[in-house]
């Protein structure tokens, strides 16, 4: 892990005793992201009522800047200026590099279409099978750890790698 990171981890244990007991999770998810990231995966986010929310601001944070500014790739700029020579430069500031990441709790249509038409256990699982490839990273979470939808949502996504 890199030493920015584990400085990072570091302080928030310190501020939060309670987090010892899972700081390797912690570490081994940041590592598991981040090489999903680096090899041009995405990272699918689902859960529940509140937790449903906290994947949803997972992805917001993901998709835009947070702590420092991430401008669009040089390779990615010159595509957008060669498509758009008129809008290219202020298309190129007004873009943030994004790490790809989608809630799977923001589909409202498929949500309750599959719910209503299939079977509510499965509506995050049709989204992994459609959405995911291998490499891919999905966060599920569950307060309790027993609800379906999320259990199934882990059980496709384990199958596809």
């Amino acid at each position: 892990m890199r030493d920015t990171v584990r400085k990072f981890l570091d302080t928030l244990v310190a501020e939060r005793p309670p987090l010892e007991a899972c700081a390797d999770d912690i570490a081994g998810a940041f590592e598991l992201m981040a090489s999903c990231f680096r090899a041009g995966g995405k990272l699918l986010a689902c859960g529940n009522g509140g937790s449903a929310a906290d994947a949803q601001h997972v992805v917001g944070e993901l998709m835009k800047e947070y702590l420092r500014k991430r401008p669009v790739p040089e390779a990615d700029a010159q595509r957008i200026r060669a498509a758009a020579p008129e809008k290219g430069e202020e298309l190129c500031r007004g873009l943030q590099g994004a790490l790809r990441a989608v809630s799977l709790v923001s589909e409202t249509s498929l949500l309750t279409a599959f719910a209503n038409d299939v079977n509510a256990d499965m509506v995050f699982a049709q989204q992994v099978y459609g959405y995911g490839r291998p490499g891919d990273v999905l966060l599920a979470i569950s307060t309790s750890g027993s609800s379906e939808n999320i259990i199934n949502a882990v059980c496709v996504a384990r199958a596809f790698g």
